[in-house]
């Protein structure tokens, strides 16, 4: 049988799973746009939207449960079970507030199945389709982002959530930080760092992408990075080359391609870096790299090592069953106070420790660390076999510190690290058009099979 073109009779009508995938492109255009929508379409909405992925989810699990399709894995067994008693807990124990403890449930729990959802239900070409968009999208939202970073700080393009004037942060020079599409400009880090990590695959394999696309999307991104005002941004970025020089000194054979590539888009690359406002986001980055935006060692390195450490000396101090899931959250705070804020603690691990406590916030964590590790050790074994796919590994570079200690309680990081993970792990699904000489082989695996489980994830069970 021809497995090539099987993979492709599953994208046609007879797709089981077309209508859950269908609702994961919601998913991904509403976490791309939902900013967009809470601004300047939609602003008197501003707060009820922002759950608006939420009904998608749920959707998206109740067709899984019909079809039965929805993940079994322990992680997900962990999730719910962990979810259940930290909600109970939380009524009983903790603030007592039903709709704090209901958004708080929804904080830390409801999305993570997804990750494992969609490594169930989508294929190599749905995750290629993905990150063409992704790639796509780049070319307008830079061209936003030129906006955002040119106009007043109090323009109608740097609107804040709610429409509000000035609702965006000042980053010195008469420049705010350019959030592009999202509510603030942390959602454009983490939307940089993915188009980032889909676009060094773009490099490394060409064939699936026209290179018009690539010419456009790639200064669209150093663009974005060298104007976002965001030491995170470039971190995010920096640490996906990082992964994508590792990608190479491993498979030489890439270091051709790549190097051709780069001395193609020279003549583009040149034209970037001598635009006015790429001078400009340098003089930026530069003071926020430099003493006054705390340095490498104290603004970056030292920062993150401690919103980690805060999570650990919080043990100490939260109750033991903890203050209540969603306490510490900014919805929470205002919906308590009036004033929105961070209620336990600005850092992530801290605010899960206070809310849980330190048994089930620390088992909460260990969680998200245990899913972080599962996401590399996948993405490291998809890039041994034969023949390599670097994809997870590029895609893990920009979605592992989202997993591990993004601040859940911010929609749109909750959001981009539970897709990123689920592509991620969708990414590592074998790709059947690589292995014609090797279908026969696969063919008793795949008779074998479980049904929902990919060739790949049966290959590790053999």
């Amino acid at each position: 049988m021809n497995l090539a073109n099987t993979e492709r009779r599953t994208l046609g009508a007879d797709d089981p799973y077309r209508t859950i995938k269908r609702l994961i492109w919601v998913y991904f255009f509403l976490l791309i746009y939902e900013g967009a929508l809470r601004k300047w379409i939609l602003p008197g909405l501003a707060n009820p939207l922002l759950i608006v992925r939420d009904p998608v989810v749920i959707l998206i699990y109740i067709l899984a449960l019909n079809k039965g399709v929805f993940p079994e894995s322990s992680f997900v067994g962990w999730t719910i079970g962990l979810g259940i008693v930290s909600f109970l807990l939380s009524l009983v124990t903790g603030v007592g507030n039903f709709v704090v403890s209901v958004y708080g449930l929804r904080t830390d729990f409801l999305h993570i199945p997804l990750i494992f959802l969609m490594q169930k239900v989508l294929n190599s070409e749905d995750v290629k389709q993905l990150c063409k968009w992704l790639l796509i999208t780049a070319v307008p939202m830079a061209f936003l982002v030129m906006v955002q970073f040119k106009s007043d700080p109090n323009a109608w393009v740097n609107t804040g959530v709610g429409g509000g004037e000035g609702g965006q942060l000042d980053v010195g020079f008469g420049k705010i930080r350019p959030p592009g599409t999202f509510s603030f400009t942390n959602g454009l880090a983490n939307y940089v760092s993915l188009v980032a990590a889909c676009a060094l695959y773009a490099i490394l394999e060409k064939k699936y992408y026209p290179r018009w696309l690539l010419f456009l999307a790639i200064p669209s991104v150093i663009l974005m990075v060298v104007i976002s005002g965001s030491r995170a941004t470039v971190s995010a970025c920096a640490i996906s080359i990082a992964f994508l020089v590792l990608i190479c000194l491993r498979r030489p054979t890439y270091m051709g391609g790549s190097f051709k590539f780069v001395i193609l888009a020279l003549p583009g690359l040149w034209l970037v870096t001598n635009l006015s406002i790429f001078q400009e986001g340098i003089m930026v980055q530069t003071a926020r790299f430099g003493e006054s935006g705390g340095g490498v060692q104290h603004g970056i390195i030292e920062r993150a090592l401690g919103d980690y450490l805060e999570g650990i000396y919080a043990a100490a101090d939260a109750p033991f069953f903890g203050y209540g899931l969603g306490i510490g959250t900014n919805a929470a705070a205002g919906l308590l106070s009036g004033q929105r804020g961070f209620g336990l603690a600005e850092g992530e691990w801290a605010r899960v420790v206070k809310e849980g406590g330190p048994i089930f916030g620390m088992a909460f964590l260990l969680l998200r660390v245990s899913i972080t590790f599962y996401l590399g050790w996948s993405a490291l074994v998809s890039f041994r076999r034969r023949p390599p796919n670097p994809l997870g590994l590029l895609i893990f570079s920009s979605c592992a510190l989202l997993v591990l200690s993004a601040q859940f309680g911010q929609p749109t990081a909750l959001g981009f690290a539970v897709f990123g993970a689920g592509l991620c792990l969708a990414s590592t699904n074998v790709i059947l058009e690589y292995l014609p000489e090797e279908s026969e082989s696969l063919e008793p695996i795949r008779r074998r099979g479980k049904p929902g489980r990919s060739v790949f994830a049966e290959a590790l069970h053999q």
